[in-house]
């Protein structure tokens, strides 16, 4: 999927077109976050005109499925992961690879957020995925001192 939103936003650009139609319609599958205080998401413009335009957007735009890929690894991740291994401060392991997963993540959105200020439409996926991933796999080292997948 992030291999998917990578291409879907920089080559075909048919995300932002969906991105746009998803605004104009008003769905809520959008998180929106307003750069400024007195922004309405019912005054929103085209984004797609505003993309071609280079007129800097009063929001920034992440897809629900931004957050709900990643976090799906962060569940499996809590719920599949063995109970045996090293806790921390009376957090079981499966609890702390959930956690790893989650600050990946953050880390991977943070840089995402960096991104996106300047301007430009960016695929979240690939920081996100890249994120939770490399988290699980930082606490699954630290937890088990190897990477249990399966």
């Amino acid at each position: 999927l992030a291999f998917y939103d990578a291409w879907a936003v920089y080559r075909t650009k048919h995300m932002i077109t969906l991105a746009d139609e998803l605004t104009s319609q008003r769905l809520p599958i959008l998180l929106v976050i307003p750069k400024k205080a007195g922004y309405s998401f019912r005054q929103q413009k085209s984004l797609k005109e505003q993309v071609a335009s280079g007129e800097e957007r009063e929001a920034m735009f992440v897809g629900l499925g931004d957050l709900i890929i990643p976090g799906i690894l962060a569940v499996s991740a809590f719920t599949f992961s063995s109970a045996a291994g090293r806790s921390f401060l009376g957090v079981l392991p499966n609890g702390i690879i959930a956690f790893g997963t989650v600050l990946g993540s953050l880390v991977g959105f943070m840089v995402l957020m960096r991104y996106v200020l300047k301007g430009n439409p960016q695929a979240g996926l690939p920081l996100l995925n890249g994120g939770a991933l490399l988290g699980f796999i930082i606490a699954s080292l630290l937890v088990y001192g190897t990477v249990h997948i399966g």
